[in-house]
């Protein structure tokens, strides 16, 4: 064989070899960038989750600052509502700090009418800025919780706290009876169409809706008043029901504390 003809096999071969290094080589960067890109995927993933997470925590900041502002207001009323000399809790604090709290509470009310429910004192205000109007007696939720055995749901009777308004108000309700009412009787629970669910006179002859199934209304068992007794909407005696009724429109603001 030839030298010429050596040579050329020795490159041919050296050719090869160096394509199938370079093959090697290209084959292993495509998985590296295969790796990569997978990578960074997860990792876009894992930082928008974190992005997402970032926003949670904010707005759950900017809502429990919005709620202790709101607790912090409806604390103060206590100490500052109803203006009457035999109210023991207004007698407790000093003078300054009540005209201080009335100033802040006054302006935050400014002079609107407005209903306030003591949940612990079972009683019901009227007022128009700082001046009251009147006051009732009134029951709120008792407390404690059903279980239903067949479905396990659960119902709590407690008259919730916070800011709310009348939402809408009726004359001569009538009554739908919820299931719970049906559990708590130990009576099957009917379909919701159904006739029976149906109860005239049970609310008195007034309502007014704070939304969310709380209602004001009246009670056959006035001797209760006072006392917390109800499934959590705030009861009233038929002659102080009516004359929240007649006096208050939909709309107006009501503080239960």
């Amino acid at each position: 064989m030839s030298l010429d003809l050596l040579r050329r096999y020795w490159s041919i071969g050296a050719m090869a070899l160096w394509l199938a290094a370079f093959g090697a080589e290209a084959v292993r960067l495509a998985r590296w960038t295969t790796d990569f890109w997978r990578v960074a995927g997860r990792l876009e993933t894992a930082a928008a989750a974190l992005r997402q997470n970032a926003r949670d925590v904010v707005e759950l900041a900017n809502r429990n600052k919005s709620q202790s502002l709101e607790v912090e207001f409806l604390n103060a009323l206590p100490n500052v509502l109803p203006q009457e000399r035999g109210y023991l809790r207004t007698q407790r604090v000093i003078g300054e700090e009540t005209e201080v709290l009335r100033r802040k509470v006054g302006g935050r009310l400014k002079g609107a009418l407005h209903i306030l429910v003591d949940s612990k004192a079972n009683k019901l205000y009227l007022k128009k800025g700082m001046k009251l109007l009147w006051q009732a007696d009134c029951s709120v939720g008792r407390g404690g919780t059903l279980v239903s055995a067949a479905t396990g749901r659960r119902w709590e009777f407690v008259t919730p706290r916070g800011e709310f308004r009348v939402v809408w108000k009726d004359a001569n309700p009538v009554w739908t009876k919820p299931d719970w009412a049906f559990v708590e009787q130990k009576q099957p629970v009917p379909p919701p169409d159904d006739p029976g669910r149906k109860v005239p006179g049970e609310l008195g002859a007034y309502v007014l809706s704070l939304g969310d199934g709380y209602l004001i209304h009246g009670t056959k068992d006035e001797k209760s008043l006072g006392r917390p007794v109800s499934h959590g909407c705030v009861r009233l005696g038929a002659a102080d029901l009516q004359k929240v009724f007649e006096t208050v429109p939909i709309g107006t603001k009501v503080y239960i504390y």
